[in-house]
């Protein structure tokens, strides 16, 4: 009788944006790529849950399972059902979770790890020294954390899990999604706004504005606004944006990678709030003004892009119509600059092994797993020994 397959849960943070959910499905598939057999489920914590995220999963191939609310007098059971029997649990900046595995003792545990916000990573560590592998997955550019040097031995640098090999060309990709040859499009994904409504409203309504300020004169009267990951268009209006849009503004709800990988290589210029976004732009060689979120990844990561002139960044306090206007103009007048950009970028975040290099540790940790849980089965195995006569 052949093995059981190896079974893998992956727990994404699902407080924000998709950032995390989109990582963790790219995960997923690079497991089933490497190893066809392996099962692989998601688990949401509803207690942190922004409902946006069922609908990601879902968008992304992944019906996950939603783990409720625990009280102590609940807690083992909902874990055991919510996580089943698994080879080993991926979570996704949710290590808070981590004293689950009490009730999950066979299980190994895999943290992909986030720059930290505040000091969680030195304020961790407990957790940390707990796990059987740490994944570090951030391009070299955005440093090491020094707090992590006594870990180094559980840890995989992994550099950016990017998804592009099957992306088309530019040319493939603007005709598959309609758009024409020579026009120029700008792309953002609102996500539900993962840095607060202030945030999110004031990059929507600048970048309309600006959009229709560009259309208005001489050089950009095609010019279109791609807005993708919109759930629900009350956010748009909410953002000052008119209910009835123009023609020059396409909306789309939440899209599967696939998808959203193809606005983003047919972007003439796309406005990137999150290291997802960031990366996979900068490695699709497509011009990027980054505003980052406030949070220290995505704002070390875009500094660093700009003060390398592989990208133009605006602070969220310097946005405004005016300047994502200029910016833009940029971008679409200077193509020599860009060009030059868009190598430098793609060179700063590409490399070190990404989503494979992850999940080859995953499968690594869950097949160790495995075999240790088999030896110990068969050493609490009483041994049975038969007395008989000898023979004559």
């Amino acid at each position: 009788m052949s093995a059981a397959p190896l079974r893998v849960v992956i727990v994404p943070s699902v407080t924000g944006g998709i950032g995390h959910i989109s990582r963790s499905a790219a995960l997923a598939r690079a497991l089933q790529r490497l190893d066809p057999g392996v099962e692989v489920e998601f688990v949401l914590d509803t207690e942190r849950l922004r409902p946006f995220n069922i609908d990601a999963a879902m968008q992304m191939g992944f019906r996950p399972r939603l783990m409720p609310p625990r009280t102590r007098e609940s807690r083992d059971g909902i874990v055991r059902a919510c996580f089943g029997d698994p080879d080993v649990v991926v979570d996704d900046v949710c290590r808070y979770l981590l004293p689950l595995r009490q009730v999950l003792p066979a299980a190994g545990w895999i943290s992909i790890l986030m720059h930290p916000i505040v000091d969680e990573l030195f304020l961790d560590w407990p957790f940390m020294a707990q796990m059987d592998a740490l994944i570090w997955p951030y391009a070299p550019l955005v440093g090491f954390p020094a707090e992590l040097a006594s870990m180094a031995d559980k840890i995989c640098r992994t550099g950016p899990f990017l998804e592009i090999d099957d992306v088309p060309p530019r040319a493939d990709a603007r005709r598959q999604l309609g758009l024409r040859e020579t026009g120029k499009a700008v792309v953002y994904a609102p996500r539900g706004f993962p840095f607060g409504p202030d945030f999110g409203h004031r990059v929507l309504a600048s970048l309309y504005e600006a959009v229709a300020a560009l259309r208005s004169g001489d050089r950009y009267p095609d010019l279109k606004l791609l807005l993708l990951a919109v759930k629900d268009r009350a956010e748009l209006r909410a953002a000052g944006l008119p209910e009835t849009l123009p023609d020059w503004v396409r909306v789309e709800g939440v899209v599967p990678a696939a998808r959203s990988l193809l606005y983003a290589r047919a972007a003439d210029v796309l406005v990137a709030e999150g290291t997802s976004t960031m990366h996979e732009a900068a490695a699709l060689h497509t011009p990027l003004l980054l505003i980052p979120g406030p949070i220290q990844e995505a704002t070390t990561l875009a500094e660093r892009l700009s003060e390398e002139k592989a990208a133009r960044m605006l602070k969220i306090n310097k946005v405004s119509p005016d300047t994502v206007a200029a910016v833009v103009t940029e971008i679409l007048s200077n193509p020599i600059a860009t060009t030059m950009a868009l190598e430098r970028a793609a060179q700063l975040v590409t490399g070190g092994g990404g989503t494979d290099a992850a999940a080859k540790l995953v499968l690594e940790v869950a097949a160790r797993r495995r075999s240790a849980r088999s030896i110990s089965a068969n050493l609490r195995r009483p041994l049975l020994q038969e007395h008989r006569p000898c023979a004559s």
